[in-house]
């Protein structure tokens, strides 16, 4: 059957398994059936090969040298925080990490476009945590030609000119981000300026657990933000044991709420 939808992930911070959409695709197959979901091109987009590797040594130095407390917290926090402060350092140098994140982006939207009938193709991403600065950045260099996709950079993308307007997800109509931390990347600016609308039908949905302290909403931030995200949308995120604290913040796509207001998106594009 021909695809009509074109519906990508990005994950958030921390130590992240390559196949970390698992539970949230089979959730949305069962939910969505078979007509729907087969009518959906799925693609996870996977970043954290850059840093992982990086984060396990320096881990695994510190665990073997020294007896430490809360092993399983300072991971979380060694792997989390790094990421964070790895991801925009020197930006702008060919080659930078921030690059090659961004590159992984562009290696996931060109299997998805390479899969569609079509350049105008709607799309959805579904950004979590982290995720959801990464993807705001490259939107935003997408949109000023900033990053990869500075004119006449050594890490300018390689792609068939027509799928131009794919890749800087030109189509792109519903942006879904949860537990978004972006008031962390950009607190310290005199100046908070969102992304711009990539089309008149784009549509921004926040989801955020008020347990959740890496959670925020995102249309206090600026007015541009306030006019560009259509609803900041709190929920209850997460089991019975991670609704009521800061645990929340792994619970966004595995709780039944979200999945059914997710679902319902899929729908309104796929059918």
């Amino acid at each position: 059957m021909t695809k009509n939808l074109a519906f990508l992930t990005i994950h958030g911070m921390g130590e992240t398994e390559q196949e970390y959409y698992q539970s949230l695709k089979q959730s949305l197959e069962k939910t969505l059936g078979k007509d729907i979901w087969q009518k959906v091109h799925f693609e996870a987009i996977y970043y954290q090969f850059e840093l992982q590797d990086y984060q396990y040594s320096v881990w695994e130095n510190m665990h073997q040298s020294a007896s430490l407390a809360w092993q399983d917290l300072r991971k979380f926090m060694l792997f989390g925080f790094s990421d964070a402060s790895t991801l925009e350092h020197r930006a702008t140098d060919d080659g930078s990490l921030y690059k090659k994140i961004q590159k992984s982006i562009i290696y996931s939207l060109n299997l998805a476009r390479i899969a569609l009938s079509s350049n105008d193709i709607s799309v959805i991403i579904l950004a979590h945590s982290l995720g959801c600065q990464v993807i705001s950045n490259y939107l935003w260099d997408a949109q000023n030609n900033k990053g990869i996709w500075q004119i006449n950079s050594l890490d300018y993308p390689v792609f068939q000119p027509e799928h131009e307007d794919f890749l800087r997800l030109k189509s792109l109509q519903y942006l879904i981000t949860t537990g978004c931390n972006i008031p962390l990347f950009v607190a310290g600016f005199a100046k908070i300026i969102a992304i711009n609308k990539p089309n008149p039908n784009f549509q921004w949905f926040n989801y955020y657990d008020k347990d959740d302290v890496l959670a925020w909403p995102l249309k206090p931030l600026s007015p541009s933000y306030n006019l560009i995200v259509e609803q900041d949308i709190e929920i209850d995120s997460g089991n019975i044991w991670q609704s009521w604290n800061p645990q929340s913040h792994d619970g966004y796509w595995t709780d039944e709420d979200f999945i059914t207001h997710l679902s319902n998106i899929i729908k309104s594009l796929s059918t």
